[in-house]
């Protein structure tokens, strides 16, 4: 059936209103992050270690994925693509509950890392493509994604606190309560509705040949990786989700260190994600106040407060003053995270259009995973031989430094006026 253009405003705006409803359940995985350490360790038998190598290959596979993933949304468009992305997330949760030893995990995240691959590269560019037609739509965008995360952060509070309970009762409960959240994800992604009319597959039929749609695609990143604005942005997003991503694994590992109760696990988390559930929702606060050193706080509150965590664990005799030392600091790290998200794929969004915000997502994962991958084999080395506590700070220290050079170099590429760019820095071209 043919789309008119009052069904496409239609769609757009039926979409636009439902995105938050899916992202709650759909963005990131419920009853998992707080509960996935122990449920690896106790419930499946694995090390500290091997639960770090085998995260390491879910951004393996995100790498593997990502080329592939772009292809395939040109092909069946974002829509059909978050619904294939969710369904195999989903089928992953379910080869969770099945696994019986380390190969099988990492088949897991075989599967978790193509479907979030899928995933990353459409939904923000799905939403911004149903707020391209409204006044300020940046605005408009950060906002509708802003609220939709804090609907996850605020729902995975209450997730939180129910699973330690729950994990008490029955190991295998949480990641059952993630299954059914991953299934009503997958349905909610089939219930947008279709405003895609011009696919790339179509220009494939007239073609005749992938090759030509490959060369497109190589020119489209070619474009992307010689802007400077980009490559600088893709950088600092590399190294600091690199912190993000092992920052619950660690987190779970510090607190079984300290003799923090499995109970007790949730409402921690519960706690810390709340947090992140309100400065998602007022993300803009942070983007008015700190404008163009937003990046320059965020990174380096967070890897300080690494290392007041690891030094408060490793010198403070009181348990309790140490509990809660960490905790505010984790707070800290949970207040930047959700606001970073939403502020991240606003910042990559700028200057893009709707065919080139897909690549852009892709590049930055593919820069993401790398770096992430480096980090859970560095971290799983590192924890064979050292407590938690010394790890954090190690990594504190070092990345605090890392970060005066990569803000010193992303000074004069980032947060200029449109005028003070080069053209290479904001205009892409996706064929010759």
């Amino acid at each position: 059936m043919e789309l008119t253009e009052e069904k496409i405003i239609e769609a757009k705006k039926y979409n636009s209103k439902l995105y938050p409803i899916y992202k709650l359940f759909g963005w990131d995985l419920l009853f998992y992050y707080s509960i996935n350490f122990l449920f690896l360790t106790q419930a499946k038998n694995l090390t500290a270690s091997n639960v770090l190598l085998t995260d390491s290959f879910y951004t393996i596979f995100k790498l593997i994925f990502q080329i592939p993933c772009v292809n395939i949304v040109e092909l069946f468009g974002k829509r059909k693509s978050m619904i294939i992305g969710n369904a195999f997330v989903m089928l992953s949760i379910a080869m969770l509950l099945l696994v019986k030893n380390l190969s099988h995990v990492i088949f897991s995240n075989a599967l978790m890392g193509f479907g979030y691959s899928l995933k990353t590269v459409c939904e923000s560019s799905f939403l911004s493509d149903c707020v391209d037609n409204k006044e300020h739509s940046r605005s408009v965008f950060a906002s509708i994604d802003g609220k939709g995360s804090a609907y996850w952060y605020y729902f995975d509070a209450i997730a939180a606190i129910c699973c330690g309970f729950l994990f008490v009762f029955n190991n295998y409960l949480p990641i059952i309560c993630c299954l059914i959240c991953c299934i009503i994800a997958c349905i909610l992604s089939s219930k947008f509705l279709p405003y895609e009319t011009n696919f790339s597959i179509s220009k494939l039929e007239g073609t005749g040949s992938f090759k030509v749609y490959f060369k497109d695609l190589k020119i489209a990143f070619k474009n992307i990786f010689n802007s400077n604005r980009l490559k600088a942005l893709l950088l600092f997003s590399g190294i600091f989700s690199a912190l993000l991503i092992v920052r619950s694994t660690l987190a779970s590992s510090l607190f079984t260190e300290i003799g923090l109760k499995e109970e007790y696990f949730g409402i921690v988390f519960a706690l810390l994600t709340f947090m992140s559930g309100i400065s998602s929702k007022h993300q803009n606060f942070f983007h008015k106040k700190y404008k163009n050193k937003v990046l320059t706080y965020f990174s380096l509150t967070f890897s300080i407060s690494m290392i007041v965590i690891g030094i408060t664990a490793i010198t403070v005799k009181s348990a309790t003053f140490a509990i809660i030392i960490i905790i505010i600091s984790y707070m800290a790290q949970y207040i930047i995270k959700g606001a970073y998200y939403t502020l991240q794929k606003r910042y990559l969004n700028s200057f893009s259009s709707s065919t080139m915000s897909p690549k852009i997502y892709s590049a930055n994962t593919l820069v993401e995973s790398i770096f992430s991958t480096l980090m859970y084999w560095i971290c799983s080395f590192m924890i064979n031989y050292l407590s938690t506590a010394y790890v954090l700070a190690i990594l504190g220290c070092i990345f605090t430094i890392v970060f005066i050079f990569i803000l010193d170099y992303m000074k004069t590429r980032i947060g200029l006026k449109p005028e003070e760019y080069k053209k290479s820095d904001i205009y892409f071209t996706e064929v010759h």
